[in-house]
């Protein structure tokens, strides 16, 4: 029986993208899914494929920018099921542009969705994973662990996902309570399809990614096996990222700045 056979989560953005594939995922172990994110119709589907591998899914109305939809959101997962063993927090959106160009507005309504979309869920999911001694997972991004020109604003938002979850992994392991960070380069979602621009409008036609475009699948498998290790973070990227990220620590930055710069300006 798979370690998360009989676990209850709750996954934000669970609608489509690396949301929906990540609560289908866990589906098939045979845990208990509720799905939140703005779209009821695209979260009714998420549901009905859940209830198709044999288990029991809840579909939770939720504009992550909300607090008080987030506190329902847990609230009603656990009132429906019991129990909180794993939340997820998959809700996001991108932004490439130059910083100058872009709208104040706009920015703001990415570090509302992605950071704050990120806080709010987890801060009232923590009492009910601390009984169950489960998991908190934030999906971040290569971004949030370097900052990349045109991605500016998404970036700022990823490393605050990521100090959020760090801090909390140190606050939280005494009462047993796993806390990690998922940081994917590109993957193939309909997010790539609705990439904003400065204006907080999507792009006409999207900019096409400098890197290589990982199958969604491939960012579920690091998902699913750092919350059974109860891993602290998880890199979906090709093997030399790690050893980038290192030298560029050691250089100063110099070698991000030559290299990144080089690829998206």
């Amino acid at each position: 029986m798979h370690p998360l056979h009989g676990k209850v989560a709750l996954i934000t953005g669970g609608s489509s993208g690396i949301g929906r594939a990540t609560a289908l995922r866990l589906a098939s172990f045979g845990a208990r899914v509720a799905v939140a994110a703005r779209t009821v119709a695209a979260l009714e589907e998420t549901v009905r494929a859940a209830e198709t591998l044999g288990v029991e899914a809840l579909a939770v109305p939720t504009d992550v920018t909300d607090v008080e939809q987030c506190r329902h959101a847990v609230e009603t997962t656990v009132a429906h099921f019991g129990r909180l063993d794993v939340l997820v927090c998959s809700a996001g959106v991108s932004m490439r542009g130059l910083f100058v160009d872009a709208e104040p507005a706009a920015l703001e309504q990415v570090m509302r969705i992605n950071f704050f979309g990120t806080l709010y869920p987890t801060y009232f999911a923590i009492p009910h994973v601390k009984r169950s001694r489960g998991s908190l997972v934030a999906i971040s991004s290569l971004t949030g662990k370097r900052g990349t020109p045109s991605y500016a604003i998404y970036s700022a938002s990823k490393f605050a996902v990521r100090g959020l979850y760090e801090s909390l992994r140190l606050e939280l392991a005494r009462d047993g309570v796993h806390v990690g960070v998922v940081s994917p380069g590109f993957v193939a979602t309909p997010l790539r399809q609705r990439v904003l621009d400065g204006s907080g409008r999507p792009w006409p036609t999207p900019p096409p990614p400098p890197f290589p475009v990982w199958p969604i699948e491939k960012c579920v498998d690091r998902i699913v096996r750092l919350i059974v290790k109860r891993k602290p973070q998880a890199l979906v990227a090709r093997p030399f990222v790690i050893p980038f990220l290192a030298l560029d620590e050691i250089s100063g930055g110099r070698l991000g700045d030559w290299y990144l710069g080089g690829k998206f300006l």
